[in-house]
This record gives structure tokens, C-alpha cells and sequence, in this order.
């Protein structure tokens, strides 16, 4: 209790009023990125440190670029950046068409959060093909709408 006193106190809602109101300002602005591979531009700086003879600030420069946080930090800033949100898929077989006697396959993609799929796959033994066995009524795939079993 204390600490949710202390989270809606009016102080703190001032304060997250504040920041709310500072994102929303950003937000319209429509910021860009100035680049879209700052990891790519990072292993550049890197390369040209390791080659050439540096000194204390370009030593620390080089530490501090190899750390793998601020690599993981470029590396996000590149997928926000490139707008590649969404898994990649693999292609489909070249033979995909003859490998099939089903009336129909659907290929959906559904994005997983941190709450269950709620769906039960199997494999036909005959076929070898990879059905949907069941759906968890109310799960992510229910909702979706997207599969059957």
C-alpha cells in the first residue's frame, strides 16, 4: 500500500504526467533515425581503432564500443530504425504445391507475446504434414481468428 501511496502521490502523478506529456511532443514530431545501421558503423570505428596505434581516449572509445550491452543497444536501435519488426519467416518449398493433397493450407503468422498460443500442434504419422490438433478457447490463436483445427 505504502508504495502505491507513494507511486499516485501527487508529486509522482505530476511527474508522470510530465514524461507523458514530453512522449506524446516527441511522438508528434515524428522523429527519424540519422541512420539506419548504427551497428554496421560501429564495427567500421572499431576495425579502424584495432588498426592503428591509439591513445588512452581511443582505448576507452574501443572498450567501451566492444561491450555487448551497447552492441545490444545498436543492434535494436537498427530494428527500430529499419521498421523490422516482424519475424522472418522462411521461404516456401519450390515443390510446396505437389507435396500437398489437403483442399487447402493456410499459411498465417501470428506473433507471440508473453501469454500462451493457446493452440496444440501434431504431426500426421501418414503424411508427415503438421496439423493443428486443438485450440485453447480464449487463447492468442482463438482471438485471432486465424486457425482451425
Amino acid at each position: 500500500m505504502g508504495f502505491l501511496r507513494d507511486v499516485f502521490s501527487e508529486r509522482s502523478l505530476s511527474y508522470l504526467m510530465k514524461i507523458h506529456e514530453k512522449l506524446r511532443h516527441y511522438e508528434r514530431q515524428s522523429p527519424t533515425p540519422v541512420l539506419h545501421s548504427a551497428a554496421g558503423l560501429v564495427e567500421d570505428v572499431i576495425e579502424e581503432l584495432q588498426t592503428a596505434p591509439v591513445n588512452n581516449e581511443e582505448k576507452e572509445l574501443l572498450q567501451l564500443l566492444s561491450t555487448p550491452h551497447l552492441r545490444a543497444m545498436l543492434v535494436v536501435h537498427d530494428t527500430v530504425a529499419q521498421k523490422n519488426f516482424d519475424p522472418a519467416l522462411p521461404p516456401l518449398p519450390d515443390n510446396f504445391d505437389d507435396d500437398f493433397d489437403e483442399e487447402s493450407v493456410k499459411i498465417v503468422r501470428l506473433v507471440k507475446n508473453k501469454e500462451p498460443l493457446g493452440a496444440t500442434i501434431r504431426r500426421d504419422e501418414h503424411t508427415g504434414a503438421v496439423i493443428v490438433a486443438r485450440i485453447m478457447r480464449g487463447g492468442a490463436a482463438d482471438r485471432s481468428g486465424m486457425i482451425a483445427v
